[in-house]
């Protein structure tokens, strides 16, 4: 079954939080596209935000709509948070180190006005790269960045900035007793501020690790939890994800009828919003349960289902796990030529998928260069003032020693003659 027990809402952070529990994005939209300088920065701070689990796509077009926006006007502001987002982008993409790099090179602006939230949300997201990157020392020392700076925020109203890439960090580090105090901790401060999502998220991953270690009570009772926070915002990803980590756990504890009605659950759910990515994902979820159950005929049904959304919708990944999944199948009730069918067909796919990754990051690569030559530009520019300033103040100099001298000549003058 594809587990998704928060690997998206994982980069969850408090910033902004009550706004992407109650964000309108059509309201948003239009800010961030004709509203004044600092609606649009507004405006994409809560998108970005309630992006991060409802569209990665789309947290990636905020990023370069507000970046492009402060290069046409010459807006610094613009152009710095939307290399934020777009570094929040990249790391959820896959493309860490460079998400990492990108947001690096944002700080040192940061630490010298001082924007403690900014400071914050940039280490979070330096952390969540190198967690991906399974590098628990430096998602620890990032993650301890980002709650100092939290901290030292007068603006922040709970104080979790951060927590929760600590916990990830210990868990990196096989230090789960120390993760599970570290949620406990985020959970107690998230509670006092009413930052559901976060509070879903939390409870969703103490969910897994339970999993995980079989403590399958345990596990139950941090989903349900997560589900209850979850309904508690108007985001629909945390919901769906809460009953689909269910319908898992209920298997697993091979209580299968609560199993499928909540796997049916997450895809009315999912249906209701036209999510068709995660429509497909929940159409493969059932697929797998009755194949796991050895139903292969229902299997293959709801497998076909899921493959034929993805085809009609360009999703090659998801078409892909599709057609495999129905190989596997055939191959089980020994009809191997329907197997192999399937399988030359996943295979072709393969081939258009790594086009069209390829196509993905050559445009992703081309926006990169966009971001550097900002960047030197701006180095350039700073080179020039400082330059400038120089040669003025050497000047200012001269002109003040000349000043000088012939104040002193002057004077010399009038005593010769006045003897």
């Amino acid at each position: 079954m594809k587990v998704f027990a928060t690997t998206i809402l994982f980069t969850v952070c408090s910033y902004f939080l009550v706004f992407a529990q109650s964000v309108n994005p059509q309201e948003q939209w239009e800010l961030l596209n004709n509203g004044s300088e600092t609606d649009r920065i507004e405006a994409a701070k809560k998108l970005s935000l309630y992006y991060q689990s409802e569209s990665i796509d789309s947290l990636r077009i905020v990023g370069e709509t507000l970046f492009f926006y402060g290069i046409d006007n010459h807006y610094q502001p613009a152009i710095e948070f939307g290399k934020i987002t777009l570094s929040e982008f990249y790391v959820m993409n896959g493309r860490i180190n460079d998400g990492i790099v990108m947001a690096k090179a944002t700080l040192p602006r940061l630490q010298e006005r001082g924007d403690m939230a900014l400071l914050s949300n940039v280490c979070r997201i330096i952390a969540s790269g190198y967690r991906k990157l399974d590098d628990g020392n430096s998602s620890m020392l990032w993650a301890k960045k980002a709650i100092a700076y939290n901290k030292s925020n007068s603006e922040s109203t709970d104080k979790t900035e951060g927590i929760i890439s600590l916990a990830e960090a210990y868990l990196l580090q096989n230090k789960e007793k120390l993760c599970i105090e570290t949620y406990d901790d985020y959970i107690s401060k998230a509670s006092k501020a009413k930052n559901y999502r976060g509070l879903s998220t939390a409870y969703a991953r103490l969910g897994d690790i339970y999993r995980i270690s079989e403590k399958f009570n345990l596990a139950e009772k941090f989903f349900k939890l997560s589900y209850q926070m979850a309904q508690k915002t108007n985001l629909t990803s945390p919901k769906a994800h809460a009953l689909n980590n269910l319908a898992i756990v209920y298997f697993e504890k091979g209580d299968t009828i609560n199993a499928l009605l909540h796997f049916q659950k997450a895809l009315e759910l999912r249906q209701s919003v036209n999510d068709v990515k995660s429509i497909s994902e929940s159409l493969y979820n059932i697929g797998d349960y009755y194949f796991y159950l050895g139903h292969y005929s229902k299997a293959l049904q709801w497998y076909q289902k899921s493959t034929d959304l993805a085809k009609k919708n360009e999703l090659l990944k998801e078409e892909k796990d599709g057609l495999l999944a129905m190989a596997q199948v055939y191959k089980e009730m020994k009809q191997f030529d329907e197997s192999t069918e399937h399988l030359e067909k996943a295979l072709s796919i393969s081939s258009d998928l790594k086009l069209q990754q390829s196509a993905d990051d050559e445009d992703l690569t081309n926006l990169q260069h966009e971001i550097w030559r900002t960047d030197f530009e701006e180095f350039k520019t700073a080179e020039i003032k400082k330059e400038t300033s120089f040669w003025n103040y050497v000047l200012l100099i001269v002109v003040a020693v000349l000043g000088i001298t012939v104040i002193l000549l002057v004077v010399k003058l009038r005593k010769i003659q006045s003897t």
